[in-house]
């Protein structure tokens, strides 16, 4: 009886074990959410925050920090000329491009320019090469650019020389006649150039026998007054004379 009645107070009391098991992980998830969320708070209200790396090493009149700051500070990477040090080793006379001179503690003496100014240095050639690299990216677009346009170009250069050869070839075919056409009337000019220069050998010719012509017949006319000369005064000798009866015989 009593171990009927144990399973049985245990039947009875299980399901609200199992309901608190459930309650205490439904708690323990929300605390678990708030620390979270408060956690998440915290850290979104931090703020990011660096250690200075600039530098003001204050410059003295002497070996010590006992003398008199002659100037306030030096900044981290300006370039000095260092004139002496002190027996200890621990102070430098430096001499500013400004004309200040003093002692600085030589612990902040660097033989190498600082990381800052490398750092800027190398920033200034990455600027540089970033605009070389645009200018570069610019002439390759500009040249692709005229590329392309001279591959138009191109294309209209070779239509349009198609079109020259076919109007040549069309031209030479025309022009063949042509050619002979000259050839021909080259030779008939040539032909009536040499029956021009006949032509002007036979006036002169016929000049000459004109001439020769008018000659003989000057010469004939001369002949003929010369021989009526000879004849009159040579007539009348030869007919003898007749006297005349004039009454006195």
């Amino acid at each position: 009886m009593t171990a009927t009645n144990k399973i049985t107070f245990n039947n009875l009391y299980r399901p609200n074990i199992k309901v608190d098991v459930r309650s205490l992980r439904l708690v323990f998830a929300g605390i678990l959410m708030s620390v979270l969320l408060v956690m998440t708070q915290n850290l979104s209200a931090q703020e990011p925050g660096y250690v200075s790396d600039s530098l003001l090493v204050p410059v003295r009149s002497g070996a010590g920090n006992q003398y008199r700051i002659v100037h306030r500070g030096i900044r981290s990477g300006t370039p000095l000329a260092v004139y002496d040090r002190s027996e200890d080793g621990e102070w430098a006379e430096i001499e500013t491009r400004g004309g200040t001179r003093g002692w600085i503690p030589n612990q902040y003496l660097l033989t190498q320019p600082p990381a800052a100014l490398l750092l800027a240095d190398r920033e200034k050639q990455l600027t540089q090469l970033a605009n070389e690299r645009d200018k570069l990216a610019n002439a390759l677009a500009n040249t692709e650019s005229a590329a392309s346009n001279a591959g138009g170009e191109i294309t209209q250069l070779q239509a349009e020389l198609k079109t020259t050869k076919n109007a040549l070839a069309e031209l030479t075919r025309v022009s063949g006649a042509a050619v002979e056409l000259d050839i021909q009337n080259r030779k008939m000019t040539t032909d009536l150039q040499g029956q021009r220069s006949q032509a002007e050998l036979l006036r002169l010719e016929n000049i000459r026998l004109q001439e020769r012509i008018d000659s003989a017949q000057l010469l004939d006319g001369a002949f003929a007054v010369l021989l009526g000369v000879v004849i009159a005064i040579v007539s009348p000798r030869l007919w003898p004379r007749r006297r005349r009866n004039d009454g006195w015989t």
